[in-house]
């Protein structure tokens, strides 16, 4: 399919939902500005070829770039926190984000094991070889956000144990000329004064051969927790610059090029006690990425073949008060992470009941940690993850009867190397030789979906597949607290699930539902251990719990009661618990029947949106509301007494909401009035593991957006 029809079709889907687009269908815009029941098809890539939404059998939400565009949303953080059955944690420890998809996720942001969520930048598999974080990318001029919930493995590795997010930006049109732009202003309750202005323009070089799309961003958030040491202290400064190149020598041949950049520099983390004050040292947080892909596409008669060359580096500098209000030294973290990686996938193109897609991918890690803890460790604490693996992958489907029904059946072999490389001796006696290990893991992980097609509009589908993620050895920090913890093994997830999407009443109803059962053996899980001659600071060990299962369930409806107004809600739970108690030591870490940590079990959102016209000139307005759901989720502390219990800190339920008003001009332009977290909400997200703070969440913000579009 042309990019550029694919690019219209996205541009089409107007977000009936707000941003949640899960559905197959969504409602788009007519020559009248307030007709919403004209129907268009929202096309992905989920499955490494060009379908539509409705066909493709996994519980799927897509968000389109041009909704984000319009939207308030500041980032790709921002906007998956509305995405059912996701949940987005920001972490004190290097201030950025990990994913939870229906309850599966990292035990920790940094040196905890590398995520359970696969995240794609484009053709960029962004993931660390021991640690979850994830890059908070600026929204501006994407094509799409799809997220995949639930194992991946076969198509998209290790790193998709439960679940992929595609960050997608716009291709370079060869064809024709492009120019947009926004600008906004915000004020934060208890902070101050926000801005950001981004800015993208595309170039037809050669018109119908090459092209350059260029996209840049700045973003100033201020601060709202104050300290003796200064107010709004958590202020945080951004900067992106992102380049596509598009070269079309032949109309079977495709070059893509991109290169992309993010630095974001915080005052501080946003952790504080419930009255958003801390007692705390200077804690600065400096992270930035650059990520560069080069992408050749080319259509055979009966296949596509494609090559994705990719590299990235990730740099993440800051400083933690672990335990705020005590003369203790800050925790100091300096990671640097380079990653390389190749992908080559052939695609079926013949017309007929068979289809199938192979592949092969091979990546190379590597993770320089540099810690410092003052005199509470005898020594800085530097080494080196790394990672070496490859893997062949597979799918082969056919139709039957009358292209009605479809079995597809998909596999992956997996060899990953990981290796632990000590750089510097502490404490230890001249001469002590440096840790050197290196560990291999290999595994296949299968799916079988057996999809029903009974008409255009309704699809009906039974899978089963698994995830699979590398062990790795304890860090080095861990090994000078306690000699005690072994080395984490590898775990698997399976996921047993049937499915429906489609759409009903002349598509004024709009519907995707799921239904799984999920076992999650040997699962990578985290444990605060204290830290001797500190009282109530800990560091993390990690340890694996026997396995944990249990029903969940992901509903999203979409409703366009009359022309112009459309509902939405969404719900997703999920009853993962420990099957059996897990023990380390002798002492009890997680009792039979607990949820992990950082595991919420509910998430749920609701919608609103009404367009009308203003007067008959063709300008409109829009009214926009929605809410959003998260349920409390856990961190577990081992005591210091080792006869005692484990410490569990429970964060809050988090409900928040958005409101805004929109003018749209007949060309160009567009003005929007906004407010997010409309009532204020206070409440900790995410409980820290320490006693002194907790995560806490953006105060109310009041702001306007101005934006503008040559075309």
């Amino acid at each position: 399919m042309d990019s550029a029809l694919l690019r219209a079709r996205a541009a089409l889907a107007t977000g009936a939902a707000g941003l949640i687009l899960s559905p197959a269908l969504v409602a788009a815009p007519a020559a009248s500005p307030v007709a919403s029941d004209q129907l268009t098809e929202i096309v992905v890539t989920a499955q490494r070829r060009e379908q539509r939404i409705q066909d493709v059998p996994i519980s799927l939400s897509v968000m389109t770039g041009a909704e984000l565009d319009k939207s308030s949303t500041q980032s790709v953080t921002d906007a998956l926190g509305l995405v059912p059955g996701v949940a987005v944690n920001l972490n004190g420890q290097g201030g950025q984000t990990t994913l939870t998809v229906r309850g599966v996720t990292a035990g920790g942001a940094l040196f905890a094991g590398p995520s359970p969520i696969g995240y794609y930048l484009d053709s960029v598999p962004f993931g660390l070889v021991r640690s979850a974080i994830e890059p908070d990318s600026n929204t501006y001029d994407l094509n799409r956000i799809e997220v995949l919930r639930g194992p991946q493995g076969t198509l998209y590795g290790a790193s998709a144990l439960n679940g992929v997010v595609r960050v997608i930006t716009n291709d370079a049109d060869v064809n024709n000329f492009d120019l947009k732009a926004r600008a906004g202003g915000s004020s934060t309750d208890g902070g101050g004064g926000n801005w950001r202005g981004d800015m993208a323009v595309n170039i037809p070089i050669i018109e119908g051969k090459l092209a350059a799309r260029m996209v840049v961003g700045s973003e100033h958030d201020s601060g709202w927790i104050d300290a003796p040491i200064g107010d709004n202290i958590n202020d945080t400064d951004s900067k992106n610059f992102r380049l596509r190149i598009t070269a079309q020598p032949t109309d079977d041949l495709t070059i893509k090029f991109s290169d992309m950049h993010q630095q974001t520099s915080m005052g501080a983390p946003s952790t504080a006690t419930a009255d958003y004050t801390a007692t705390t040292q200077q804690q600065p947080i400096d992270a930035h990425f650059n990520a560069y892909d080069v992408k050749v596409d080319y259509q055979a008669q009966a296949f596509t073949i494609t090559n994705s060359t990719s590299y990235f580096s990730y740099i993440n500098d800051g400083s933690l008060d672990i335990a705020p209000g005590i003369p203790l030294p800050p925790l100091t973290t300096h990671t640097t992470s380079r990653v390389f990686s190749e992908e080559l996938t052939l695609n079926s193109r013949m017309q007929g009941p068979w289809r199938w897609s192979f592949g092969a991918f091979y990546r190379d890690a590597r993770d320089n940690n540099y810690q410092t803890l003052g005199d509470l460790i005898p020594g800085p604490v530097s080494e080196d993850d790394t990672s070496k693996s490859y893997a062949f992958f597979g799918e082969v489907g056919r139709r039957f009867l009358d292209n009605t029904l479809e079995l597809a059946v998909g596999a992956r072999y997996f060899h990953d190397e990981v290796g632990l490389e000590q750089n510097l001796l502490f404490g230890q006696p001249d001469g002590t030789p440096l840790i050197r290990t290196k560990t291999p893991f290999n595994a296949v992980t299968p799916r079988v979906v057996l999809t029903w097609f009974p008409s255009h509009d309704y699809t009906l589908y039974a899978s089963y597949s698994e995830g699979f993620r590398s062990g790795f050895p304890q860090s080095i920090l861990v090994a000078i607290v306690d000699t005690s913890f072994a080395p984490v093994k590898p775990d698997k997830l399976h996921n047993f699930e049937i499915g429906s999407k489609g759409s009903a009443l002349d598509g004024r109803l709009i519907f995707d539902a799921a239904v799984y059962y999920m076992k999650w053996d040997d699962i990578q899980q985290t444990l605060g251990i204290p830290v001797p001659g500190a009282n109530d600071t800990y560091i993390v060990a990690n340890v694996n719990g026997k396995a944990v299962s249990g029903m969940g369930v992901d509903l999203g409806v979409t409703a366009h009661p009359t022309d112009g107004l459309s509902l939405g809600l969404n719900f997703s739970w999920n009853g993962l618990a420990e099957d059996a108690a897990v023990y380390s030591g002798g002492a009890l870490l997680f009792p039979s029947g607990s949820r992990i940590d950082f595991s919420p079990s509910v998430t749920a959102g609701a919608t609103a949106q009404y367009r009308f016209p203003l007067g008959a000139s063709g300008w409109t307005g829009q009214f926009e509301a929605l809410a959003r759901h998260t349920s409390l989720q856990t961190t577990t502390n081992a005591s210091a007494d080792s006869l005692l219990p484990p410490t569990v800190s429970k964060s809050d339920s988090i409900t928040t909401g958005r409101v805004s008003f929109a003018v749209t001009a007949p060309t160009k332009w567009r003005a929007q009035l906004y407010c997010d977290n409309v009532a204020n909400n206070r409440g900790v997200p995410l409980a820290s593991q320490t006693p002194y703070s907790s995560n806490s969440s953006r105060p109310r913000t009041m702001g306007i957006q101005l934006d503008y579009s040559y075309k």
